[in-house]
């Protein structure tokens, strides 16, 4: 199954639990993300393929954007494959002053990331599911082009000739990276984005580099979060529509319980079918 939601919905936290829950109940269930999964410096063919492609998109989302000293950032990026993953280049992209972006620069970056979904699916899941596994998948791809689809719009004009080709690049990654019915149930994660700001707030201090318009050149903080994730949220309701989701709330106080009970009614939902079916 893949979780879909807003920056800190609990998609991690639920996915934990589902794998704890699953595995009580004799299930064979695997917890994975393609994050996680390039953390983990892969060298093989689909590793090295996963790598470049989350690259690329990193590479063509923040090496465009403008600094306030007048140059662009992708003149400070490391020049080898894979040093781009590396810690001390995310706290260069967390705290760069970006003042602008190119929009060409941040549909290639959707282009890019929903091709590294594509082969993630392909290269890492399905051979887990092909073995016998329930996979469960704590951020579905859709959720980063859903972002960037927003940071384009935010820096295009309402008449500019780039807007409709971030609709059709937002279109297209719903029709490829649509789960399929018969193997796969999406989870929409749904949590008020005030409640998810207070969460990360707490966990971490503060909100992730993508997680605001920062990227975009635009004013960072909590009302930042706010807008994107409130418009992060709405197009996710509109693609649980379309995908058919089951739909779980962790928006209450009681997260213990919450979770559980989340928990429990997306294997509710599995059991009549064969949860090895599906990821």
């Amino acid at each position: 199954m893949g979780l879909i939601g807003i920056d800190g919905a609990g998609k991690t936290t639920l996915a934990t639990e589902l794998e704890r829950q699953l595995t009580v109940r004799g299930v064979d269930a695997i917890r994975m993300s393609r994050r996680q999964f390039l953390k983990s410096t892969p060298r093989d063919f689909a590793g090295s393929t996963v790598t470049a492609l989350y690259e690329g998109a990193l590479r063509t989302l923040y090496g465009f954007a403008g600094l306030d000293d007048g140059t662009v950032l992708g003149e400070q990026f490391p020049p080898l494959a894979g040093e781009i993953l590396a810690d001390e280049f995310e706290k260069l992209l967390n705290t760069a002053v970006i003042v602008k972006n190119n929009p060409a620069g941040l549909i290639a970056s959707m282009l890019s990331e929903t091709a590294g979904c594509i082969a993630f699916r392909e290269a890492i899941i399905r051979p887990q599911l092909e073995a016998g596994r329930a996979v469960i998948e704590d951020t579905h791809g859709i959720k980063m082009v859903v972002k960037l689809y927003l940071l384009g719009m935010s820096v295009t004009e309402p008449q500019s000739a780039a807007r409709p080709q971030f609709d059709a690049a937002l279109r297209a990654a719903i029709e490829i990276l649509r789960p399929e019915a018969d193997r796969s149930l999406p989870v929409l994660v749904r949590t008020d984005p005030q409640i998810a700001y207070q969460r990360r707030v707490l966990q971490y201090g503060q909100v992730g580099g993508m997680e605001h318009y920062g990227p975009a050149g635009r004013a960072i903080g909590r009302d930042s979060y706010m807008d994107l994730q409130s418009r992060s949220a709405t197009i996710f309701e509109e693609i649980a529509n379309e995908w058919r989701c089951l739909r779980v709330d962790l928006s209450a106080d009681d997260r213990d319980h919450v979770l559980a009970a989340a928990a429990d009614q997306i294997i509710s939902s599995l059991s009549p079918r064969g949860t090895e079916r599906y990821t």
